[in-house]
């Protein structure tokens, strides 16, 4: 089953409701704009028609042609892309973040390489690209998408509701630990029927000795140099034991399990919850992203590993591919048109803080947040993250403490190492099929026993053939570092 594009400005979608919140149409009636399909930013994205209007505007001057944005539910759009690239879909552009997915697409086809598009059209994303992400997305020598720019390794916090914490008097900043936040949890529970201590997506255990693989359920080893099931790490298994403790003392809600997380975390309903992804030391990010006054707690800077980045890839079913790389490299060119995707509209979507910008010297920005928020795109699924503007998002100091965490976090052993599932492609699948079955459980701790469950889950990922997989795994990295010598 194909989709068709019917119109500039109609709703399109997979018979069976595929894409929820469909962007519109080019906006200066482009019959071809450049399609790109993303994960819909925020809930409220009312605004496309005006932020459209403005950025094509542009586009149409510099490369003439038109930009279409297809947002898809953040939840659902890996099951939703998988439905668009197998049917055969026309479009130019996706966001992909999964790493095994996206290698599963170029081995069927989906992708195209883009070495001499990046050479003729891209000189602006070469130029800017950073070294690190430079081999990201480049597979059996070829060059599929462009990476996203970012904190390649994520500085997270636990955040704090700062009315809660000022209430209570709560010295948040020594909090270093599970068991120093739970007093906290327990007075929260005990003294405000109407908030839950701690959103069940806390935060990912921060573990510099390990880095997140390729494939759902196992991890590197980075003391051992090996690939190994996830749950079968000892410190891993700690944390997730201490979060069913929190679970069973009902710090965590009962229901957390059918809870949306994006949405969750801007109620105001949990007393402590996790970062968007990025810390700031004066909870500006957080405070931005929730729509209400929040403070943070550094926990610490995940591993930089080949799964770290997302991308933007341009489909086989591209018409107009040369068009597709132009646009990416007008967003990376042109400031202007990146903040005007990324924040919107002046007057309608922030509002320039003129004492901050002459300060900087820089333009600052303060934008809507929470539920006033009508339109957002993050900066690093469009392009040139370091092109932003100052704002609640990123202020001037956070990007540079971003620059400044890459230069110096911990490289995984892995950086350079692709792993080719082809051999064992079945069992992946299959592996992947079973974590995610058991993830969300073992993430919240809402299972009845912790032991017999986390047995089971260990049992479920050998019988999916885990096993079969991370020796492949092994097998690959071993003859990768005896031809990389240096690495």
């Amino acid at each position: 089953m194909y989709f068709k594009r019917i119109g500039a400005f109609m709703i399109c979608g997979l018979a069976a409701g595929v894409l929820c919140g469909c962007g519109g149409g080019g906006g200066s009636g482009s019959a071809d704009p450049v399609v790109w399909y993303m994960r819909k930013p925020v809930d409220n994205m009312s605004s496309y028609d005006v932020v459209m209007a403005e950025a094509n505007k542009i586009i149409e001057e510099e490369i003439g042609t038109t930009l279409e944005f297809r947002f898809i539910e953040y939840g659902s759009y890996d099951e939703k892309l998988n439905v668009l690239c197998a049917s055969g879909d026309k479009f130019d552009i996706c966001h992909i973040d999964d790493t095994a997915k996206f290698q599963q697409f170029i081995k069927s086809g989906v992708f195209l390489p883009i070495d001499d598009l990046l050479q003729e059209y891209g000189q602006d994303i070469l130029e800017k690209q950073d070294s690190i992400s430079a081999d990201f997305s480049k597979f059996e020598g070829k060059q599929y998408a462009v990476d996203d720019q970012g904190a390649y390794s994520v500085a997270q916090s636990w955040v704090f509701k700062k009315d809660l914490v000022d209430k209570y008097n709560f010295d948040y900043k020594n909090v270093k630990s599970l068991d120093d936040l739970e007093p906290y949890l327990k007075l929260i529970k005990e003294n405000e029927p109407g908030i839950t201590p701690i959103h069940h997506e806390l935060i990912n255990f921060i573990n510099q000795d390990m880095s997140y693989s390729y494939v759902d359920g196992i991890v590197f080893d980075e003391k051992e140099e090996r690939f190994v099931l996830n749950y079968e790490l000892p410190a891993e298994v700690e944390y997730f034991r201490k979060k069913h403790d929190f679970y069973k003392k009902g710090y965590i809600a009962s229901d957390a399990i059918s809870k949306d997380g994006s949405s969750e975390r801007s109620s105001g309903k949990y007393a402590v919850f996790n970062n968007n992804g990025y810390y700031s030391e004066d909870g500006s990010k957080s405070s931005s992203f929730s729509g209400f006054p929040c403070v943070e707690t550094f926990v610490g800077n995940t591993v930089i590993a080949p799964k770290t980045s997302g991308r933007n890839a341009i489909s086989v079913t591209s018409q107009h591919p040369e068009k597709a790389m132009q646009l990416m490299n007008l967003i990376w060119k042109d400031d202007y048109l990146l903040n005007t995707l990324a924040y919107g509209i002046e007057g309608v979507n922030y509002t320039v803080n003129e004492e901050r910008t002459k300060e900087l010297g820089k333009k600052s920005v303060n934008v809507q947040s929470g539920n006033k928020q009508t339109w957002a795109i993050w900066h690093n699924w469009l392009g040139y993250l370091w092109g932003q503007w100052d704002s609640e998002w990123n202020s001037a100091e956070s990007l540079e403490n971003m620059k400044k965490t890459n230069e110096n976090a911990v490289l995984s052993k892995t950086m350079g190492f692709t792993f080719d599932t082809e051999p064992v492609k079945a069992e992946v699948a299959k592996v992947i099929a079973a974590a995610q079955e058991v993830n969300k459980v073992i993430s919240i701790g809402c299972m009845d026993d912790f032991e017999t469950y986390m047995e089971s889950a260990c049992n479920k990922l050998r019988d999916a053939g885990s096993d079969v997989v991370i020796d492949e795994m092994n097998r690959q990295y071993k003859e990768w570092k005896q031809s990389n010598s240096g690495q």
